[in-house]
């Protein structure tokens, strides 16, 4: 399976957000959702014998991907009505990850009720939960480059991130050792993210660049593994390139996400 496909679609959404990023929340709302339904259109993973383990996911991962954005996109709503109790004793900012408890929370209850509404005998039923429920968590974690243009230096934060992905998928798909190619790979995202906080015209450092980059190249790598490793030997329209194109952008989300809060330490 190459590593070019993923890599390129990887490239070209967290980019996508990147440009969002410099304009309305909303847009970069709407390039996580192409992510989550990516995600949620991944392959049926296999058991020990290779055969496909049914799992009725997509509903319980659009649901959990949903609540996730809303939520990010507008906390007060776990604040609740005007005058109630929870407005007085607690209070939602925006640039949280508030959302992904209750998404998550709606996740497993739907991934619950399809397995109930299975009707062939729910074969492997554990193992089709847990990949239910691991879908949901995946999509959910996406929101962190919503809730990462939200915080304080927002945009520029989103623009290190985004070229630390870059910079650090364009190395993996150099035909290497996969252990030499991912240690490089890791370093190439510190690279990017540096030279993107040398590049934008703000108050980032560089150390602040290579810090995220690092993280966020490690994750990046993660992704196109973990994701190569779920479609393998699958034969799926998202096994190649989708799926584990959208994973990494998945889990650099949160990396994004704790890199906006950590902006004013640097």
């Amino acid at each position: 399976m190459s590593r070019l496909a993923p890599t390129a679609l990887s490239i070209a959404l967290v980019a996508v957000i990147s440009l969002a990023a410099h304009a309305e929340v909303w847009l970069v709302a709407v390039t996580v959702a192409v992510v989550q339904v990516l995600v949620a259109a991944a392959p049926p993973p296999a058991d020990a014998r290779g055969r496909s383990v049914r799992t009725p996911k997509v509903a319980a991962t659009v649901a959990a991907a949903t609540v996730a954005t809303v939520v990010t996109v507008r906390p007060s709503v776990l604040v609740g009505a005007e005058g109630s109790v929870s407005g007085s004793s607690g209070g939602v900012a925006s640039g949280t990850l508030a959302g992904i408890l209750p998404a998550v929370a709606v996740g497993v209850m739907l991934a619950l009720v399809s397995q109930m509404l299975r009707s062939d005998g729910r074969r492997d039923l554990v193992s089709s939960t847990g990949y239910a429920v691991t879908l949901t968590m995946f999509a959910s974690l996406s929101v962190g480059w919503i809730s990462a243009v939200q915080a304080v230096n927002g945009p520029e934060v989103v623009v290190i991130g985004a070229a630390a992905v870059a910079a650090s998928l364009l190395t993996w798909t150099v035909p290497l050792d996969r252990w030499i190619c991912g240690s490089l790979a890791i370093t190439a995202g510190g690279a990017g993210g540096a030279a993107a906080a040398i590049v934008l015209d703000s108050s980032l450092t560089p150390v602040f660049g290579v810090t995220v980059g690092l993280a966020v190249g490690l994750f990046a790598v993660l992704g196109q593994v973990l994701g190569r490793a779920w479609a393998k030997a699958r034969r799926h329209a998202a096994a190649g390139w989708g799926f584990p194109g959208a994973l990494s952008v998945a889990l650099t989300a949160p990396v994004v996400h704790v890199g906006g809060q950590l902006v004013t330490a640097f």
